[in-house]
């Protein structure tokens, strides 16, 4: 089982109003689609699985919203493909272990291209990033030269 590619599709990031007092943000991964397809590299061909998945980050009170869709290509062994097209076309889904590793590369790119994205347009990141006090700070200054 191989993830042999990773592309975003379309970014849509908007900010509708300023902030004001506490932001909430939701955040929500999914796979929309998968589609069987031909994987050619060089001489070999592969039946691989191509899965698009949607990446959304919903700001409220109505603050704005960040929706990431992409494509990952997935690869395994003749049978292991055979049974996960079975269970998509069954259940639209996959198996638990597929799903993990899915999500977790979904999630990692996402929240990387989506720290940028609502950077750019000023919103919040939708992770929360490290903050220095003034404490930590003259702490962090001070063992700069420390060498340990």
């Amino acid at each position: 089982m191989t993830i042999a590619g990773f592309t975003f599709t379309r970014m849509l990031v908007e900010r509708k109003s300023q902030a004001k007092g506490a932001v909430d943000i939701n955040s929500n991964i999914g796979v929309v689609s998968a589609e069987e397809i031909d994987f050619v590299m060089g001489q070999t061909k592969q039946k691989g699985i191509k899965v698009i998945f949607d990446y959304r980050n919903t700001y409220t009170p109505d603050l704005g919203i960040l929706i990431l869709n992409g494509e990952i290509l997935y690869l395994s062994d003749q049978k292991r493909h055979d049974d996960l097209m079975k269970s998509w076309k069954k259940d639209k889904k996959f198996p638990d272990d597929v799903m993990v590793e899915l999500y977790n590369i979904i999630s990692v790119r996402g929240a990387l291209q989506a720290i940028q994205l609502s950077s750019t347009v000023g919103l919040p990141p939708p992770i929360p990033l490290p903050k220095f006090t003034k404490g930590q700070a003259q702490q962090q200054q001070q063992g700069k030269g420390k060498k340990g």
